[in-house]
């Protein structure tokens, strides 16, 4: 019975992940939705630095976990920088390689090469929602506690692959 419902429920689930896209698309604008695809195709490379992070800290002991909170901006800015350092032609690359191997988030989402290419029917939009440096530092400060436990999580206890 979960078999069929699955069957019979996948290609809904599947047009509200398009739609889903269109939908940040208007939001943030199509380049930075496009964006985000590019950056689903990098997510192992991240992965792996995530765990070489986790695993320094643990053979730094319990010392090294507990100054995981002091590393948190530090994890964040690592992460930031190793995404903005890959090049154009290596994501070129690994949306070849998607294509070709129908890359996806997970089993319940459209392929990504397929999603990224949706977006990109059509005009461009512009984003609606366009961030005001104050209110920026704002949700920064409220998300900053959050933003801290999840590195001291991710350092300590890794990915929990």
């Amino acid at each position: 019975m979960l078999v069929l419902l699955v069957r019979l429920t996948s290609r809904a689930g599947m047009r509200a992940e398009y739609l889903a896209d269109r939908l940040a698309a208007r939001t943030a604008s199509t380049q930075a939705a496009v964006g985000l695809m590019d950056r689903l195709l990098i997510t192992e490379a991240l992965g792996v630095l995530l765990r070489s992070e986790a695993s320094r800290a643990a053979l730094g002991g319990a010392r090294s976990t507990r100054e995981a909170t002091a590393r948190a901006d530090e994890l964040w800015g690592l992460l930031s920088a190793y995404a903005a350092s890959v090049p154009e032609h290596e994501y070129e690359r690994q949306r070849r390689a998607g294509a070709r191997r129908g890359h996806q988030v997970d089993a319940t989402h459209p392929p990504t090469h397929l999603r990224r290419a949706c977006l990109l029917v059509g005009e461009p939009v512009a984003a609606a929602v366009v961030p005001q440096a104050r209110r920026t530092e704002r949700i920064a400060t409220e998300l900053a506690a959050a933003r801290t436990e999840v590195a001291r999580r991710l350092l300590r206890d890794g990915l929990g692959d």
